[in-house]
């Protein structure tokens, strides 16, 4: 079985080691029934690759394993492919009633992976928009610190974070949950360490903390 996913990556495995030297075959000559199943997104079956004219890499290679026939099904779910491959010791075509799970087991693969990653997707998104959050709220109570401690309005104490991040090249989060864990402490001293005095903090006599 081999899984092919927009951008080029590749992900087989198999039952025989044999086969597992096929897959890496045709994954890099791009000889064989598997990559030709993938480039026409529809089976490709050879009832023997004794009398078989195509791939001539491929057919030496799953002769000399002792392999006469193969199957390739492809099943393609948004923008990933799955392709299973099977492989017989006897030439013929194998019948419909091999086929039909073959491509049901490929589509069960590639659904049940794309469910996977969709659900991994969607906790991504929520822890992202959860920390996004979180960081916020932070940010607003650090704002309302400054405001009481330095006596300015919203839009200045915003600014004032936003300097201290910039001029010592940190996360805003990060010196806004310092400001919230101190609770303003050293606050005044640290924006005169950095040289940034607001204009509503000129002239103040506001106390440090």
């Amino acid at each position: 079985m081999t899984l092919r996913v927009p951008g080029g990556g590749h992900r087989t495995t198999a039952t025989h080691p044999d086969l597992a030297v096929l897959a890496r075959l045709q994954e890099t000559t791009g000889d064989g029934p598997d990559a030709d199943a993938f480039a026409l997104c529809e089976p490709v079956i050879s009832a023997d690759l004794v009398a078989e004219s195509r791939w001539p890499r491929f057919r030496a290679q799953a002769l000399g394993a002792g392999l006469r026939a193969c199957l390739a099904v492809p099943v393609r779910r948004q923008g990933v492919v799955t392709t299973v491959s099977l492989y017989a010791f006897r030439p013929g075509v194998l019948p419909l009633s091999v086929q039909q799970p073959v491509r049901a087991l490929a589509e069960d693969f590639i659904d049940g992976l794309l469910h996977d990653h969709d659900h991994t997707s969607a906790e991504v998104e929520v822890q992202q928009l959860k920390k996004a959050l979180t960081s916020h709220a932070v940010i607003d109570r650090a704002c309302g610190i400054v405001m009481r401690v330095v006596g300015c309005d919203a839009g200045a104490a915003f600014a004032i974070l936003r300097t201290i991040s910039q001029r010592t090249n940190r996360k805003l989060g990060e010196i806004a949950a310092e400001v919230v864990e101190a609770n303003g402490r050293g606050l005044v001293q640290h924006l005169r360490r950095i040289g940034h005095a607001p204009p509503s903090t000129r002239g103040s006599r506001t106390p440090d903390r």
